[in-house]
């Protein structure tokens, strides 16, 4: 894991870009990709306690800030826009 960092940077300019010009997309990604990191994240965990392996703890960490980026996004967007209605539709 030698570019954790680079590749959390990179997914919080990503999610960034999309919460300016897509809130739809950014929203659902970060409803989809959340879970999963979260969900990889603690499976890798468990499987590390019952049986030790070698892999280096920047694992975890880029793990829990893929899942802590969009959420940290998420709540501001949500702060800043005054909350959202959830409601896209172009009617």
């Amino acid at each position: 894991m030698k570019y954790f960092k680079e590749i959390l940077l990179v997914e919080a300019i990503i999610f960034g870009i999309f919460w300016i010009t897509n809130e739809y997309i950014a929203t659902l990604l970060t409803f989809i990709a959340v879970p999963i990191f979260f969900g990889i994240l603690v499976v890798s965990l468990i499987a590390e306690k019952i049986e030790k392996s070698k892999i280096q703890k920047e694992y975890f960490y880029l793990m829990a800030g893929l899942a802590l980026i969009p959420t940290v996004l998420f709540i501001a967007m949500f702060v800043v826009n005054g909350g959202t209605s959830f409601d896209w539709s172009t009617d």
